[in-house]
């Protein structure tokens, strides 16, 4: 998940929220990079942002969820290795897939110091086309939120072909605004901290706003990089939009319109029923067995 839409989602279950900060870094001598794409300072500083996640609530969520329905597993938008990388140490028999190249290149590095090199495929799921199937496919970050609707059928088409028949797919949406609450966040400070590598200062901000009419957010984000007192490295971000967000029935009508059965809506990352007023949901979906 981009940077705002993934802010959002973490206030949403660890009830945090990004810092205001009145000052913004200077445009000049910027990096103006793509409106898609996870690269550069947003790839590079992905994990000094997120700090320790193993304590994350749906890290144990999905672990009971592949316990139920076995492997092999995939992980869809497996970024830097969030949860890959745990599972894999835990021996698990999973594959990873994410359509950032440097994301990737930071995930197998990785796995590699831990000793158990990973097996990554870059592609977009809308496109998927891996040469095993699974019993569980994870779309962890929201990732069906991040492409347009239309994508986000042609993915989940693309994931239930990769389900072995009575496997499932399992994914969060979440989005916190809600009618009253502001459409522009205004520029937001994201973090700063210092980069490990050489002890350069890395700050990010972030700003985000809504359409409700469309059920869509935007978003951009700002890198700074200062080391010794001077900034040496500057990087913005734009996406437009950044992703959709979706009822709980128009979440569960993708599921049915792709073909899944069994179609369960969770509250949070646990195994009860979703609540009407949740901001965060799961919906899990099986690929039907064979009469």
């Amino acid at each position: 998940m981009g940077p705002a839409g993934l802010t959002a989602w973490l206030s949403a279950i660890l009830c945090v929220a990004p810092g205001r900060f009145a000052g913004l870094p200077s445009q000049i001598g910027a990096l103006t990079m793509p409106d898609d794409g996870y690269y550069g300072l947003l790839a590079s500083t992905w994990d000094i942002w997120r700090d320790d996640t193993a304590n994350w609530s749906d890290r144990s969520f999905y672990l009971d969820i592949i316990g139920q329905y076995g492997e092999p597993v995939l992980d869809i938008g497996c970024g830097t290795g969030r949860l890959l990388l745990g599972y894999l140490a835990d021996g698990l028999d999973i594959d990873g897939v994410d359509s950032s190249a440097e994301m990737l290149d930071i995930c197998q590095a990785s796995a590699r110091r831990q000793g158990r090199p990973a097996v990554l495929y870059q592609q977009r799921m809308e496109h998927l086309d891996l040469p095993r199937g699974y019993r569980t496919i994870l779309g962890a970050s929201s990732v069906l939120q991040l492409v347009p609707e239309a994508g986000a059928a042609a993915a989940l088409r693309r994931i239930l072909g990769h389900l072995q028949p009575g496997g499932a797919f399992v994914t969060p949406f979440a989005f916190g605004w809600r009618p009253g609450d502001p459409l522009d966040t205004g520029w937001e400070l994201l973090f700063e901290k210092p980069r490990p590598a050489d002890g350069a200062t890395v700050r990010a901000w972030t700003r985000e706003w809504r359409e409700p009419a469309r059920q869509v957010w935007h978003a951009e984000q700002r890198f700074e990089v200062e080391i010794n007192g001077t900034v040496v490295q500057r990087e913005h971000h734009r996406r437009s939009p950044e992703g959709r967000w979706y009822t709980q029935a128009q979440a569960s009508g993708l599921f049915r319109a792709a073909g899944y059965s069994d179609i369960r809506l969770l509250h949070g990352f646990t195994p009860e029923p979703a609540r009407e007023q949740d901001r965060l949901y799961c919906v899990l979906g099986e690929r039907p067995a064979p009469p």
